[in-house]
């Protein structure tokens, strides 16, 4: 999620990530960022200081009240006090402007590798019944087809796959998305469990996802 005040920044920041292969939101920077973080559930934060509605700082506060996600601040101030100031507010790194994207993207990899340790784990495949799941890519595949999954969703899927059938119940999923949040609504994982049912319907595996009523959700 990337929360910045520059429309052309913005732009540029997002087309970056995307040709790195991530999956980029933008919301309104005069929004709710808190409440739309909490909906979107990012991997990580892109946040700008300078916001029309509460500057950054502020943000970083209240998104730290709930959550863990990464955070990388980005601003055109650079005075040692102001990136002290983000960091003990909760930021977890500082990029100040004009900044070369390559360095952006670099950072976010690498803030990303160190939050993010279920990915390289020892084989980055798994497999069912002709669905393919590449956790390094966050990729999913059948049959040819191929579409990117976000975290969560490669999350859910792994979990799932690993089950080879069983059911996996909604406390274990809740559990390995959110393990170190405070407070999440339980209806937070019916919207992740709808994006990856819809995730892997256009590549053909819908209805693949069942949802066992009063037990949790398992693969056909």
């Amino acid at each position: 999620m990337v929360v910045e005040d520059d429309d052309g920044i913005r732009s540029l920041v997002a087309e970056a990530l995307g040709r790195w292969g991530f999956m980029v939101l933008t919301p309104d920077p005069s929004g709710d960022i808190a409440a739309e973080l909490a909906r979107e559930s990012p991997s990580l934060l892109v946040l700008d200081v300078g916001l029309p509605r509460l500057d950054g700082y502020e943000w970083c506060e209240r998104v730290r009240a709930v959550s863990r996600i990464p955070i990388l601040f980005v601003s055109a101030r650079s005075h040692p006090s102001d990136v002290v100031r983000g960091l003990a507010t909760g930021g977890d790194d500082w990029l100040s402007k004009p900044f070369e994207m390559d360095v952006l993207v670099a950072k976010v990899r690498a803030l990303l590798r160190r939050a993010y340790s279920w990915a390289p784990e020892a084989s980055t495949l798994l497999e069912r019944d002709g669905l393919v799941l590449d956790r390094e890519r966050c990729e999913a595949s059948r049959d040819g087809k191929k579409a990117r999954l976000t975290r969560h969703e490669a999350v859910l899927l792994a979990l799932l796959i690993g089950r080879d059938g069983r059911v996996a119940s909604r406390d274990e999923l809740m559990e390995a998305l959110w393990s170190d949040e405070v407070f999440v609504d339980e209806n937070t994982l019916n919207v992740n469990v709808a994006r990856l049912r819809s995730t892997l319907a256009s590549i053909g595996a819908e209805g693949i996802v069942e949802t066992v009523r009063g037990a949790g959700y398992r693969l056909r």
